[in-house]
């Protein structure tokens, strides 16, 4: 067959020419032929279109519901094609093939093969909702991942120009994924789990509080013993309250404070409900999951065909479905995911009396609070304030450059103590120590000159002031060896613990430590102290 557009545009081109007399005729304006194909009438009509037109009219279709006619219908049209647009706008509260007109059922026909082509284009949204009917139904796609797939693309895409679609294509697609028994991480992202999670979270905080209480009095908080369980606490409340602590300004530089704060409030609410209400805290503001008939799909247009077979599909441990006999029921919360603003008012007095109370520069307008909620709020904030000066760190700075003037002192004291008989005999010497003067074993000389050791034994300054000190002769020997940078004969932890012990009153700290490779070593600044001291010298 003859290109159609082409034989149209010939028939245009020679009436226009008439043998070449348009181009020299007087006349502007002339009668020109005006040709379209038969598809581009406004009474045209496809034969695909007439036949679910004439669907619709057939005995058989009196006795299906609107929900089967759609889907009967749909799987009639799956793979039709139209390029005929639709300028105006079709509305319906429900919207099927039925309820449009042949000129907006072209219309939409050709707008959905522009979707399948990748082309997403604003239109009135009840065409946007047929899609997606189709889509739930199988219509032009393969039921279970990708359809769930398809679903998800559309939406993400039609949103920009229907953010209101969320509304309902949220639960239908964690519908469809139970339905269809998916992967329950694909249905995840668009259920209410992080909610239900939440609202879980605070429940089994509740049970502690309320187990860990004892009669009716008032515990203190226990401020900074659970910083973990804290920081979960607090995730939770900012999940399900309208009044988000992580994000306050407060938080920012006092993100302890605000934290410890929060929790006590929400903890002495537990224990306020519990004693002064009929249901507990987590109940009054939430609910309690139960569960529930369930409508599968709900508001779309949807035909299941035969009777789904009976089965449970649990999501994240806090929500699953069940079907017995084709009813659908829901065990889960029904508060329908809202965060609550009683919650979300107590948090924000919290809030806003620990800013008054740290003087914070940038306080919170009060609201009129609740007066147990004031009193309520002001102890816990009075308690923190009173734990976090109670531990607050101790500053301790060292001036090391005083250490020479501390031993200046401690040495003209140490003189003055002195008596004139002290000063003018000297100290007594001390006993030998046991075994200083026994000999040596025949044959066996020292191994090295231990200076010392002869010291020692010849009573020389050296002795005296080691005697005087109350040193053996093996501890002056370890300090000689310290004292010259040779390694030392001996060193065991008794013996510089001696010696550590005979010089405290000297220097009034320990002379000698273990360096890293556990050998004795001189504490550098009491080197020269040690070798005046003793007598020995130091290089």
């Amino acid at each position: 067959m003859a290109d159609i557009d082409a034989i149209i545009d010939r028939i245009v081109a020679q009436s226009r020419a008439k043998g070449g007399r348009a181009f020299v005729s007087s006349r502007v304006f002339g009668a020109e032929p005006i040709l379209m194909r038969g598809s581009q009438l406004a009474s045209y009509l496809p034969e695909r279109v007439a036949q679910m037109r004439a669907l619709a009219r057939s005995g058989e279709a009196r006795s299906w519901t609107d929900a089967r006619l759609f889907v009967e219908q749909g799987r009639l049209m799956a793979d039709y094609e139209d390029d005929r647009p639709y300028a105006g706008v079709f509305q319906s509260y429900f919207p099927t093939y039925d309820v449009m007109d042949n000129q907006q059922l072209r219309g939409y026909f050709t707008w959905r093969s522009r979707v399948r082509a990748g082309h997403v284009e604003r239109t009135s949204a009840s065409f946007a909702y047929v899609y997606l009917y189709e889509l739930i139904n199988g219509i032009g796609v393969e039921p279970g991942e990708g359809a769930f797939r398809a679903i998800e693309s559309f939406w993400r895409a039609y949103r920009e120009y229907e953010p209101s679609m969320d509304r309902y294509a949220r639960p239908w697609l964690v519908d469809y994924a139970a339905y269809h028994d998916l992967d329950p991480a694909l249905a995840e992202p668009h259920a209410l789990v992080a909610h239900d999670r939440a609202v879980e979270d605070l429940r089994e905080r509740q049970a502690r509080v309320l187990a860990r209480r004892r009669g009716r009095g008032r515990a203190p908080y226990e401020f900074g013993s659970d910083p973990s369980g804290e920081k979960r606490l607090l995730a939770a409340l900012d999940e399900v309250s309208t009044y988000r602590l992580g994000e306050a300004r407060l938080f920012r530089d006092e993100p302890d404070a605000l934290r410890a704060i929060g929790c006590a409030v929400f903890d002495r609410l537990v224990a306020y409900y519990h004693t002064s209400r009929s249901q507990d805290l987590v109940e009054s503001l939430f609910g309690v999951p139960g569960p529930m008939p369930h409508l599968m799909f709900a508001s779309a247009v949807f035909y299941p065909g035969e009777r789904h077979p009976d089965c449970t599909y649990d999501l994240a441990g806090v929500r699953r479905y069940e079907c017995r006999g084709g009813i659908w029921t829901l065990t889960s919360l029904h508060d329908g995911g809202q965060r609550s603003a009683r919650l979300g008012q107590a948090l924000r007095a919290a809030d806003r009396q620990l800013r008054a109370a740290l003087d914070y520069p940038h306080p919170l307008k009060e609201r009129g609070d609740p007066k147990y909620l004031t009193r309520l709020v002001e102890r816990e904030v009075r308690d923190y304030i009173d734990w976090r000066a109670s531990h607050a760190p101790v500053r301790v700075e060292i001036d090391l450059s005083r250490l020479d003037k501390i031993r200046s002192a401690a040495a003209a004291t140490r003189e003055a103590l002195l008596v004139d008989e002290e000063r003018d005999a000297g100290v007594p010497e001390a006993p030998p120590a046991a075994g200083a003067g026994a000999a040596e074993p025949p044959g066996e000389g020292p191994a090295r000159e231990d200076p010392a050791a002869a010291g020692a034994d010849e009573a020389g300054p050296t002795g005296e002031r080691g005697a005087a000190l109350g040193l053996s002769r093996e501890q002056l020997a370890l300090l000689a060896d310290l004292l010259a940078g040779r390694p030392p004969a001996t060193g065991s932890d008794l013996l510089v613990d001696e010696i550590n012990e005979r010089l405290f009153d000297l220097l009034g700290d320990t002379a000698v430590e273990f360096d890293e490779a556990g050998r004795p070593a001189l504490v550098p600044d009491y080197v020269y102290d040690v070798s005046q001291a003793t007598g020995l010298s130091a290089p």
